[in-house]
């Protein structure tokens, strides 16, 4: 069937399945779209340039390593929120690299900050995570393709992770029947604490426990993203590419909105 339409003295023609091109053709239109802001290179050199000031100040002998290495992780995260040109990650590489270089101490403190700005950060395709979930057993990230994923990090002592519950779960009531899921990466006193209170009061659809090693406050996931505070989170869109990283309570609502409804319309 055919249905002929006049839209502003123009004749569209409509084939089938109407109920799709009727759904596209009618759907709310946002008056403008949420998005990561985008890295100028004047943004670039004062970040740069406010990372060396850092360094160059901090105290020398173990002083300096810990200051440097808070520096450089507080630097991959602020650098990572934000889309970069090629060129632009190629700069900030560089100059991580010949940190690294300038002196026996640092070689080791960048590694970290690298992997934050060359793969997690905004339009970077997420890395898969392979784990097991609360009851042991074995998921992944990448199962969840064709969804928007909210990625979670958090812990059952973390203050503020405790903030973001209840965003987290109007989240999950709002997008039952969505292609969105909320998947967090679980740590803290023990497993079984971890599932009793996702029992009580579940904040994702499912959880990786992330057995936290010894002296450390996260466990392997956490260490392969990086994670070294928390809470910790990466919305993903429905082809895996990292679109968010940190947006937290109202921008983090609508940010969902955005890609879930975006998600919705390409269906």
């Amino acid at each position: 069937m055919k249905v002929f339409v006049a839209a502003l003295g123009a004749v569209v023609v409509l084939t089938a399945p109407l109920t799709a091109q009727s759904y596209a053709a009618f759907a709310a239109r946002r008056p403008a779209d949420f998005s990561a802001p985008v890295w100028s290179d004047q943004d670039i050199t004062g970040l740069l340039g406010t990372l060396d000031q850092v360094l160059g100040s901090a105290p020398a002998g173990t002083a300096w390593r810990d200051a440097a290495a808070d520096a450089l992780w507080q630097f991959a995260r602020r650098t990572q929120s934000a889309r970069l040109s090629k060129t632009q990650e190629t700069r900030v590489l560089g100059h991580l690299d010949r940190i690294g270089r300038s002196r026996p101490e640092a070689a080791p403190l960048v590694s970290g900050p690298r992997r934050i700005v060359s793969a997690l950060a905004v339009g970077k395709t997420a890395p898969d995570i392979s784990g097991r979930d609360l009851e042991g057993r074995p998921f992944k990230l990448s199962a969840y393709r064709g969804k928007v994923v909210l990625l979670a990090f958090t812990a059952d002592w973390c203050a503020i992770c405790r903030v973001q519950a209840p965003y987290e779960r109007f989240l999950l009531d709002k997008y039952a029947r969505w292609p969105f899921a909320i998947l967090a990466v679980e740590t803290g006193s023990s497993r079984e604490a971890a599932r009793q209170a996702h029992a009580a009061s579940p904040l994702s659809n499912r959880s990786w426990w992330d057995d936290p090693r010894p002296g450390e406050n996260g466990g392997p996931i956490a260490a392969a993203w990086n994670v070294t505070g928390w809470p910790a989170t990466y919305l993903i869109d429905a082809d895996g590419v990292i679109q968010f990283v940190d947006v937290r309570e109202e921008s983090m609502l609508i940010a969902v909105r955005q890609l879930v409804e975006s998600q919705a319309d390409r269906k």
